[in-house]
């Protein structure tokens, strides 16, 4: 690929405060630069719907697709800031729960299901592209996680449901948007990858005000958290604690992101464009999806 025809790359992320730290630090990458490629970040709002519709936007523009934010732990031994390169994008089935469920209710191990039963649906992120991220990160000694992230319809919050959605899927983490997001890019025959760094770990439950403190478009109510804390003073304490773990959620993803984005800017080894490259000319997989 030529410097003279950068791609353009399109990222969708959830919150206001994930597309402000990839917005500014995008900028940041671009300045200068004479070729016309950019980084278009479209701040979606919460859930696979949200996520679509921004995602379907930027496949009209883009030739590639990235879902980028902060996800909840689902692994026991991630922490709070811990970055996760997916590999592949699992699609939570919701009749495991109901399984789970009944399973205990007969007495019996609710973990012990048939294969068909535990294993959801998934996409393959490009792997020409994992592989490379993550050669930057052990290169720049960027301590990072690969593997599947879970995509669920609703929130994953209590301690128990994690790791109760760990067992049965193997996933590092949860979102709620990176399946609309691959299933895009696989529709428009798009590459596609999701960084996300931990925010709650799988020890951690979230309060149901905590999560309330932001609408579905990704923006923070602050009229619902001042009313809030008038009722229940003592919750000052875990907005404090939410606030702490999503700012070093962000600082991690701000560190890596200029890593990710060297992909993408003028450089001598033009190899690492193959996967952008075979896009234009209409060689490029569709992004598997796994049954």
């Amino acid at each position: 690929m030529h410097t003279d025809s950068l791609p353009t790359i399109g990222v969708v992320a959830a919150l206001r405060a994930e597309a402000r730290v990839l917005t500014r630090m995008a900028d940041r990458m671009m300045q200068g630069l004479p070729a016309k490629g950019k980084i278009v970040v479209r701040q979606s709002g919460i859930g696979l719907r949200a996520a679509r519709r921004q995602a379907e936007y930027l496949a009209d523009m883009c030739e590639l697709l990235v879902s980028f934010g902060v996800s909840g732990g689902l692994y026991p031994a991630l922490k709070t800031g811990d970055l996760i390169l997916a590999d592949r994008i699992l699609v939570w089935n919701p009749e495991l729960s109901s399984i789970t469920a009944k399973r205990r209710n007969d007495k019996l191990d609710p973990y012990k299901l048939s294969q068909t039963q535990a294993l959801p649906v998934s996409f393959r992120a490009d792997a020409r592209l994992i592989d490379y991220i993550a050669k930057k990160f052990q290169e720049n000694v960027i301590h990072f996680y690969q593997g599947p992230i879970l995509c669920s319809p609703e929130p994953i919050s209590t301690s128990a449901s994690k790791l109760a959605a760990h067992r049965l899927t193997g996933a590092l983490a949860v979102d709620m948007e990176s399946r609309a997001v691959c299933e895009v890019a696989a529709e428009a025959g798009l590459p596609f990858f999701c960084l996300r760094a931990v925010c709650d770990p799988a020890g951690q439950t979230v309060a149901g005000a905590s999560m309330a403190m932001v609408d579905k478009q990704g923006n923070p109510r602050i009229g619902y958290l001042l009313a809030h804390l008038v009722r229940h003073p003592w919750f000052l304490q875990d907005v404090i604690r939410m606030a702490f773990r999503l700012r070093q959620a962000l600082i991690a993803l701000e560190r890596a992101w200029p890593l990710v984005g060297e992909l993408f800017l003028p450089a001598a080894d033009t190899t690492r464009y193959d996967a952008i490259s075979q896009v234009r000319a209409g060689k490029q997989q569709v992004p598997a999806r796994d049954v």
